[in-house]
């Protein structure tokens, strides 16, 4: 049998639909990598109440110490060198989870601190993580990652910070134990995009999620404000 050939009519229509086709699956891709949602700049945040203000400096220095003191580590890492001599051990040695960037934090390069923690405050990360992207979405905003800073301290590193941070206690910090975090107040970051974004009205939303994590007994919060850092003990 002899194969029928198409009449160019034929063929310019059949070409028409598959580029026709392929304009509207290529729309359809590029409308669903679009960020949902506005941008921070686009949604009204308001300040924090005096209420909130109050509850952000609840628990000073001490809960948390004591807090870690009971709940973490039995007693502080002397130098990064115990995590140097054998990196893949260390986790186990210890007990205790790396954690790295992923869709609701980044951990940028950590110099006086270590980036891991206990099992109940990498759960507690991941969690606050999720509640913050969930009360972004229904204000209307795009996902925005935040900042992790300062993790695990040794004592050496603890010495050092000292030298340039008046807020770094010279002798007992929360940051021994593996319950002790701290979060950047105003940098975060929009999801896909790598330029960090500086915002109150972000630092407004995240505290608030805190602030009711915090009354439902999972955290102690303290906003200081020297360093520019929220400051964050797992109970």
């Amino acid at each position: 049998m002899t194969k029928r050939k198409l009449k160019p009519k034929v063929r310019k229509i059949l070409l028409l639909a598959v580029l026709a086709t392929g304009i509207i699956l290529l729309l359809f891709i590029a409308k669903s990598l679009r960020p949902k949602g506005k941008t921070e700049a686009q949604v009204s945040v308001p300040v924090l109440t005096k209420d909130e203000s109050r509850a952000l400096r609840r628990y000073n220095n001490t809960y948390h110490l004591d807090l870690a003191q009971e709940k973490g580590l039995e007693k502080p890492l002397v130098s990064k060198a115990e995590y140097k001599e054998n990196p893949d051990d260390f986790g186990d040695r210890y007990d205790l989870e790396k954690i790295s960037d992923n869709e609701f934090y980044e951990i940028p390069h950590l110099t006086n601190s270590l980036p891991y923690l206990q099992e109940p405050a990498v759960e507690f990360l991941d969690l606050l993580g999720e509640r913050f992207c969930d009360y972004l979405e229904e204000l209307g905003m795009r996902k925005y990652r935040f900042s992790v800073t300062s993790i695990l301290r040794t004592l050496a590193d603890q010495k050092s910070l000292r030298r340039s941070n008046v807020n770094a206690t010279p002798n007992k910090s929360s940051h021994y134990y593996g319950r002790t975090f701290d979060i950047s107040q105003t940098r975060f970051f929009e999801k896909g995009n790598s330029k960090p974004v500086y915002s109150y009205r972000l630092r407004n939303v995240l505290l608030r999620v805190l602030i009711k994590m915090q009354d439902e007994g999972k955290c102690y919060v303290l906003l200081e404000g020297q360093t520019k850092c929220i400051h964050v003990t797992v109970r």
